[in-house]
């Protein structure tokens, strides 16, 4: 029995799907390398060294490889935003829930706490669970987040409406929503942590880019002056 390939996404569809021109966005890479190989071009000219063009051609494989993930990192910082979005908003979802408001009026309610991006989810989510009163249209809102956890959320959700607001459900949505929103909060001070890191090593990385330059310029220098220029 065969299996099924996945099938890998190009990049063009990838840009799309984060919300990026692919037209804007191959035109800059374009820009970009051709402004580095007219540099190269003339550090060759000027010095008569290989090693001033060859540090620009490396320049050019190094933002190539930067630019062309530029969509999955785009991607993943708008999927952490949701995700972030959906504990706030679903807090509002708790609070309504808990004092007695259907799961579908409470959901109605939570579209005016969030941005567009979430907004347009979740009145898609409704217009899904007044054509299907199965657990398919929360399973489907939940593939718009990376988390597992959230995915037992909207679950327990389905199972919260379709008793009617059983408190046994209730207690289970809280149960699942605050594993989510602890996690949540875990992984913002783990990034933030992860930041006050890198920030921390920026000046050593100064440091060490400024020595690489010394270096090249002393090799040119030396060019030159081994060609009598």
């Amino acid at each position: 029995m065969k299996k099924n390939k996945k099938v890998k996404k190009s990049w063009s569809v990838a840009l799309k799907e984060s919300g990026l021109n692919p037209k804007k966005e191959i035109a800059f890479i374009v820009m970009t390398n051709i402004s580095l190989l007219v540099m190269a071009f003339f550090a060759y000219r000027m010095s008569e060294a290989l090693i001033a063009p060859l540090s620009i051609i490396l320049l050019i494989a190094v933002s190539d490889f930067f630019l062309l993930g530029k969509a999955s990192r785009v991607k993943k910082m708008r999927v952490e935003e949701l995700e972030k979005e959906f504990v706030h908003v679903f807090s509002y979802f708790k609070i309504f829930v808990t004092n007695g408001r259907p799961v579908y009026n409470a959901l109605e309610d939570c579209v005016r706490y969030s941005s567009p991006a979430m907004s347009d989810l979740l009145t898609t989510l409704l217009k899904d669970i007044d054509a299907d009163k199965s657990v398919k249209p929360y399973l489907t809102f939940s593939t718009n987040f990376r988390s597992l956890e959230i995915r037992q959320v909207m679950i327990s959700i389905y199972k919260m409406g379709n008793e009617g607001g059983s408190s046994t459900y209730i207690q289970q949505f809280e149960s699942v929503f605050s594993s989510v929103a602890a996690e949540k909060r875990k992984y913002q001070i783990s990034k933030f942590e992860s930041t006050l890191n890198n920030n921390n090593f920026l000046p050593l990385a100064d440091s060490a880019l400024t020595m690489g330059l010394i270096v090249v310029a002393i090799v040119v220098i030396m060019g030159n002056l081994a060609y009598g220029i």
